[in-house]
């Protein structure tokens, strides 16, 4: 009876493995070949349907592996595992990136800017459309670009990368460089590249919390995770990469304690070696931390969460800020030193605070009642910063604090009161969702592709019926989460009477 469960498991892993493989490999051929032809021909509505019906069945079969990861107990970190997840990841994401971007025109824009710095110029200085057409690097691509009268928003650590990307292409073969006239390929390669990094820091944590390795498929084969990186091409995942990183490090220094005199047996000399020890991992968790804010400043406010889960700490917290802080320095000070400086990124900055809104929920309702729309965010991320932080602490779980525990409860809250939310957001959070499984986040990680209904739109609004159904499931399941964790509370603190 033991050989014949046994078989029946083996049967059951390979009859998940396949299934997965074969649905997300008709949803990236569905997404991404079938909807060029048909945008060609000026009917960009068809390729819809086949694009959401394969991501649902790809996202249903990814839902049973992981269920199937949750019950395995033994070996959780098998060799075989870990090359394939990360086979069939990186596998799709090549598949992928020999398609042309679809869904979304900010890689253009990402382009245009490595282009620019990449010539010496300074990407902040001027908007697309300010430039003379002799300054204009690539000028087919001035068309496919969005905003081009507004200075470009992303931040120097991605503007250095895209600048890099630049060069790698410059360097390629002239029969390579005519297969990727429009140095697409080459970003959404090299996008790849940190994506992979993303992965590889999954699967280290997993192996390190002694979980089975194929919970890393929640993200390394998610569709939303290939199509947004390898398809679309969005820059998010570098911040993501330095984030995660920085997470994982944080982690170690929770668990390694502070001070000498660790053991009854330590030599002399060893605890000054250990917190030597823990000083470089402080700095380097500051460094990739910096690196991340330098992608997307909004994750700024996970520095708190990262201070107050190591606040018995404070000299770890102290070099870790102070990298942080030189980090930041580092890499915006050659910007603001250049001509034109970043004045017209923040300036494009504000107005995308200021005037731009897309597929948000709780922002909408809070902003009816509330006048003042830029003050409306800081506030209502603080509170929330605030009540995420305390309600996850020891006293209130019994729990140790967990820093990507925490961050990624962060990660999605602010999605929920965010005034835009476009589903390469998602990514921040779907990241650390292998490590810190949350059904809420789970459940928007289908419904958030309900936005792209956006195209079919000549003003490329989200109709409010598909907002509803894409929120309402996610609040019903945070809600049903919470009462869980009422009752349960309630009922240990009666003694069972419940």
């Amino acid at each position: 009876m033991t050989a014949r469960r046994g078989n029946g498991r083996i049967g059951w892993w390979i009859i998940l493995v396949v299934g997965t493989v074969y649905l997300f490999w008709d949803a990236v051929v569905y997404q991404s070949w079938t909807w060029v032809p048909s945008r060609t021909l000026g009917d960009p509505v068809t390729p819809m349907w086949p694009y959401w019906s394969a991501f649902a069945l790809c996202w249903v079969a990814l839902g049973l592996l992981l269920r199937f990861a949750s019950k395995q107990t033994g070996k959780p970190n098998e060799s075989g595992a870990v090359w394939c997840v990360l086979f069939i990841a990186l596998a799709a994401r090549v598949v992928v990136c020999g398609t042309s971007p679809v869904l979304s025109d900010d890689i253009w824009r990402y382009i245009h800017d490595g282009a620019v710095l990449g010539g010496g110029e300074n990407p902040y200085a001027a908007a697309p459309d300010d430039l003379a057409e002799s300054q204009v690097p690539m000028p087919q691509l001035l068309d496919r670009m969005n905003n081009t009268s507004l200075v470009t928003i992303y931040q120097p650590t991605s503007q250095v990368v895209f600048a890099g990307l630049d060069r790698v292409w410059e360097w390629l073969p002239s029969g390579l460089q005519r297969l990727d006239p429009n140095h697409d390929k080459v970003f959404r390669l090299g996008f790849v590249l940190f994506d992979m990094a993303v992965i590889g820091l999954i699967l280290f944590q997993l192996r390190v919390m002694g979980r089975s390795v194929w919970w890393a498929v929640g993200y390394a084969w998610h569709p939303l995770a290939i199509s947004e990186v390898a398809g679309s091409g969005h820059q998010d995942v570098i911040g993501i990469a330095f984030l995660l990183l920085a997470l994982v490090l944080a982690v170690k220094l929770l668990k390694s304690g502070e001070g000498p005199g660790e053991g009854p047996g330590e030599e002399p000399g060893e605890g000054e070696a250990l917190n030597r020890k823990r000083m470089v991992i402080a700095v380097w968790a500051g460094v990739a931390f910096g690196l991340a804010v330098g992608v997307k400043p909004v994750v700024l406010p996970i520095a708190l969460v990262l201070a107050w889960v190591l606040r018995d700490r404070p000299k770890i917290v102290a070099w870790s800020a102070g990298a942080t802080v030189l980090t930041g320095g580092v890499i915006y000070l050659p910007f603001v030193l250049m001509d034109g400086g970043v004045s017209g990124m923040v300036e494009t900055m504000r107005t995308f605070v200021d005037k731009w809104a897309f597929n948000g929920s709780a922002y909408d309702l809070v902003t009816n009642y509330v006048v003042g729309k830029p003050w409306v965010d800081y506030l209502t991320m603080a509170v929330l910063l605030g009540v995420i932080v305390l309600s996850l602490s020891k006293k209130f779980t019994g729990r140790p604090p967990d820093a990507i525990r925490t961050a990624g409860a962060f990660l999605l809250a602010s999605l929920l009161v965010s005034s835009t939310v476009h589903p390469w957001y998602l990514l921040w959070a779907l990241a650390l969702l292998p490590i810190c499984f949350s059904p809420a986040l789970w459940v928007l990680s289908l419904t958030v592709v309900a936005s792209y209904a956006a195209h079919l739109n000549p003003d490329y609004r989200v109709p409010g019926w598909v907002v509803i159904g894409e929120y309402l499931p996610v609040y019903a399941v945070l809600g049903w989460g919470a009462w869980r964790v009422i009752y349960l509370r309630q009922k240990t603190l009666l003694g069972g009477a419940v």
